[in-house]
């Protein structure tokens, strides 16, 4: 399995699947969620082709600073965006040594630090009466990263995939329960992800539940988050300039918290855990940043 592969894919599904939040809601014109947010993964282990469990004797990793933001253009048309303004892909050093102290494999580590793949989109409210509330999203993901694919075969490293996708998103959410003290929600989604380059497309569905205490200052949220190839595109698995391992797929799990330090400041925090896929990190992913909530 090319290592430049699993890398970015990893990257791809472990962030994309949660980036963009709100659920049904968007944003009351004028207001805006901004995070500023550092994202970490690093493993040896992975989901091979089959489903199942594999190994690489290179430790890969890949941390990126990111920020996301929402901002109401009217009640009813939320802009979103996602910029992870410096992605590094590095791969560790791998010293294997003989008891008698003979060298038997000695590989370099490596690393590129660039800015990395942008998404951007709009969120339109279609429906939004009492408890309920659904959405319809349109996020376009532009490759700014670098590909790798002017490296050299011994730097197959990327941080970003070449390729221009569009996803149609529909997100349909309930307010279980709302109060000054505390609230409950829940939100279950659909997308599909129409992918460039010869990339089979894919179909993604997930859903999520939050809970806020203490005067809603203090949030917990579960998701669980799909991704399905179609298996309609012709991208090689292996390949030097290949950077997505083509018809990746996941279930990944997030356990999710926010506080709130002011009404308006906050700290949010992530790990993510893949359960099965392909072509995937089997490593949890982790997150945490800083909020500015203007409601």
């Amino acid at each position: 399995m090319n290592i430049k592969n699993l890398i970015y894919t990893t990257l791809f599904l472990l962030i994309t699947t949660s980036s963009f939040a709100g659920g049904g809601w968007t944003k009351k014109k004028g207001k805006s969620y901004i995070k500023v947010a550092g994202w970490w993964v690093e493993s040896q282990d992975f989901f091979s082709g089959n489903g199942g469990s594999s190994s690489s004797p290179v430790t890969n990793g890949l941390f990126h600073l990111n920020i996301y933001a929402e901002y109401g253009i009217t009640d009813k048309l939320t802009a979103i965006g996602y910029v992870p303004f410096f992605t590094r892909s590095y791969r560790n050093d791998l010293k294997s040594v003989r008891p008698s102290g003979e060298v038997i494999q000695n590989v370099s580590g490596d690393d590129l630090n660039t800015f990395g793949d942008t998404e951007i989109g709009v969120k339109y409210s279609i429906f939004q009466k009492g408890r309920i509330a659904l959405a319809g999203s349109v996020i376009f993901g532009l490759p700014f990263g670098d590909d790798g694919a002017n490296n050299s075969p011994d730097n197959n490293l990327a941080t970003g995939d070449g390729e221009f996708n569009q996803i149609i998103r529909a997100d349909l959410g309930i307010s279980i329960h709302n109060s000054d003290k505390s609230s409950v929600y829940g939100n279950v989604y659909v997308g599909y992800n129409n992918r460039t380059e010869d990339f089979s497309d894919e179909y993604r569905a997930g859903a999520e539940l939050g809970a806020g205490l203490l005067g809603n200052k203090l949030w917990f949220i579960g998701k669980i988050d799909v991704i399905e190839s179609t298996e309609n595109g012709d991208k090689p698995i292996e390949g030097g300039a290949s950077v997505f391992a083509n018809n990746s797929e996941v279930v990944n799990l997030t356990g999710e918290n926010a506080i709130y330090f002011t009404d308006k400041i906050g700290l949010n925090a992530a790990v993510s855990f893949p359960i099965s896929g392909q072509f995937i990190y089997d490593a949890p992913a982790i997150t945490a940043g800083l909020f500015l909530d203007i409601k």
